[in-house]
């Protein structure tokens, strides 16, 4: 899927930010640990750190970006490019299951439970509706499976269509990536991946491995000291257990539902 990577300048500064904004997290974790009797609920300002970074880096080169909660607990930042009318979002990798992407994993690792209603991956997904996505060939799908298939991909976009926020989202953007960042066993960042969500069948495919950009980054966490996190019992990241259940809010949308 090479023709949907992002360009050289994007993803430098997309993992200068990650880097930066986890750079920022570890030293706020110092600070905290050493001025307070207990800080183990900065575990949970990681993704914030990483946004806000990211934002800075990126805004620099003409990046925009959307604040957005899942829920009414979970904030996190939508970035806008607005020159190829795409959206990414950025997520901890321990959470993301790229077989499954809207449901996601939780913190042991499994699989999290089925979910009803569309969460807000689920509907951010189908911007993606006319990528052109490999295909799967199976031993078991004739004509007739091929055409069924087809009807109830087709049923499902138009009944998207009836929802407001996909409509427009689906007028805006053509394109929404998931970045997913690995943290390794040493508390360091890993990898870094771009990733292109499939609506039709909640897979995710990998786009563009980042992973040799944190060699050429200007932020340096050779030397980064992340003791402190080695006491941590449950990570609490920007995507929680909970979290992903959620539907997409904005920020008017809240101040609209506060006033009722």
């Amino acid at each position: 899927m090479k023709e949907y990577q992002l360009g050289k300048q994007v993803s430098q500064r997309i993992v200068d930010g990650i880097l930066q904004g986890y750079k920022n997290y570890i030293q706020e974790r110092i600070e905290k640990s050493q001025q307070m009797k207990i800080s183990s609920a900065y575990a949970w300002v990681k993704g914030n750190h990483i946004d806000d970074q990211t934002a800075i880096k990126c805004e620099e080169i003409g990046i925009k970006f959307n604040k957005a909660r899942a829920g009414y607990t979970w904030g996190y930042l939508q970035f806008i490019d607005e020159n190829e009318s795409s959206m990414y979002i950025i997520r901890n990798s321990r959470y993301f299951d790229e077989e499954n992407f809207s449901k996601g994993r939780k913190v042991t690792g499994e699989r999290n439970r089925d979910q009803e209603n569309e969460n807000y991956l689920k509907k951010l997904s189908k911007i993606n509706q006319n990528i052109q996505f490999p295909t799967e060939p199976t031993l078991f799908m004739d004509e007739t499976d091929v055409h069924k298939s087809m009807t109830l991909f087709d049923d499902a976009v138009m009944k998207s269509l009836l929802d407001s926020d996909v409509a427009k989202l689906q007028q805006e953007f053509n394109k929404f990536y998931i970045i997913t960042y690995e943290i390794d066993q040493a508390n360091m960042i890993a990898s870094i991946k771009v990733w292109l969500p499939n609506p039709e069948n909640d897979k995710a495919y990998l786009v563009e491995d980042l992973t040799d950009l944190i060699n050429t980054s200007s932020i340096d966490l050779t030397d980064l000291d992340t003791s402190v996190l080695e006491n941590d019992q449950l990570e609490f990241n920007n995507e929680s257990t909970n979290a992903i259940d959620y539907d997409i809010f904005h920020e008017d949308d809240l101040s609209k539902e506060d006033k009722k």
